[in-house]
């Protein structure tokens, strides 16, 4: 591997990172006009279409090699990376703040790697359970808003957890997806995952718009985040593993990181949101057992 090939890894994992980052504050700045159903369909619809437009481009080779037990895997990953972790994490940022819904995603590698031990069987070493606890505690103290004791059920934000929800969705996609992966491009992958969830979110979309104010369609500050999630939201999965495959997964999650970070900075900028001590103090604590979850991978690989 040489140093520029490197460089554009680390920039291309830089750029993504931000961009995911940017969800919650600029997703909350659409659901005052889109429900989040109808934001998720419209942006899976979008990413699919422009999905396809790419695989179509690189030859239908593999797709016409499919078996209905290939089919049977792209649909768990379609319905646990789009229906339940893509879809949800839109209700949850209605539901709660999006710094909230930006720290609480920065758990996201403790949870792949508490998934990588239940269904892969992978063993965690001391400070990889140390880690784990840390990300817990801070999860709490984001969650209670540091009101353990005093905090009544009302308080709580339902987006919260819901948040937790989508990220189980995505632990799952996560961990499915490596086996998926061995025998298929990242590319054919993605975008039948996406077709795939997208189907199956049609229908929730419609059955639940009466819950929620109608659309507005007209907003064109709702369609340019739209496209702008659905259209460099498919190309930021290619960067991923495209970087991914460049300097590996270990140094691909450091990056991971940023996003929390990114999410506050532009939630507190946009919306207008403060940060209270507890957010500071879980987000760190989460920051902090992540570090020493993935910090306990790298040495075992090693």
């Amino acid at each position: 591997m040489t140093g520029p090939s490197q460089t554009r890894a680390y920039v291309a994992l830089f750029l993504v990172v931000c961009l995911w980052g940017s969800y919650p504050a600029f997703s909350k700045l659409v659901l005052s006009d889109l429900p989040p159903f109808i934001f998720a369909a419209l942006r899976c619809v979008l990413a699919s279409a422009f999905l396809s437009l790419l695989l179509i481009r690189r030859g239908l080779l593999d797709v016409r090699a499919l078996t209905l037990e290939d089919l049977r895997a792209f649909t768990i990953l379609g319905f646990s990376g789009i229906l339940i972790s893509t879809t949800f994490t839109y209700l949850a940022i209605y539901l709660t703040t999006a710094s909230n819904a930006a720290i609480l995603q920065a758990s996201t590698p403790v949870m792949v790697a508490l998934g990588a031990r239940l269904y892969l069987g992978e063993r965690l070493g001391r400070l990889q359970w140390l880690g784990v606890g840390c990300s817990a505690a801070g999860v709490l103290l984001v969650v209670t808003r540091g009101q353990w004791a005093a905090l009544r059920l009302e308080q709580l934000h339902t987006g919260d957890f819901i948040v937790l929800f989508s990220l189980a969705g995505w632990t799952a996609y996560t961990l499915y997806g490596k086996r998926v992966l061995t025998l298929h491009s990242p590319a054919l992958a993605t975008t039948l995952s996406y077709i795939l969830g997208t189907l199956m979110l049609i229908p929730l979309a419609l059955l639940t718009a009466p819950l929620f104010p109608p659309p507005r369609l007209a907003s064109t500050a709702a369609w340019g985040v739209v496209l702008y999630q659905a259209i460099l939201g498919a190309v930021a999965h290619v960067w991923w593993y495209e970087a991914v495959r460049a300097v590996g997964p270990s140094r691909s999650a450091i990056f991971m990181n940023f996003q929390p970070v990114v999410g506050v900075l532009l939630a507190a900028a946009l919306l207008g949101e403060t940060i209270g001590a507890a957010q500071v103090l879980g987000g760190v604590a989460v920051l902090v057992g992540v570090a020493l979850t993935t910090r306990q991978k790298e040495k075992a690989g090693g």
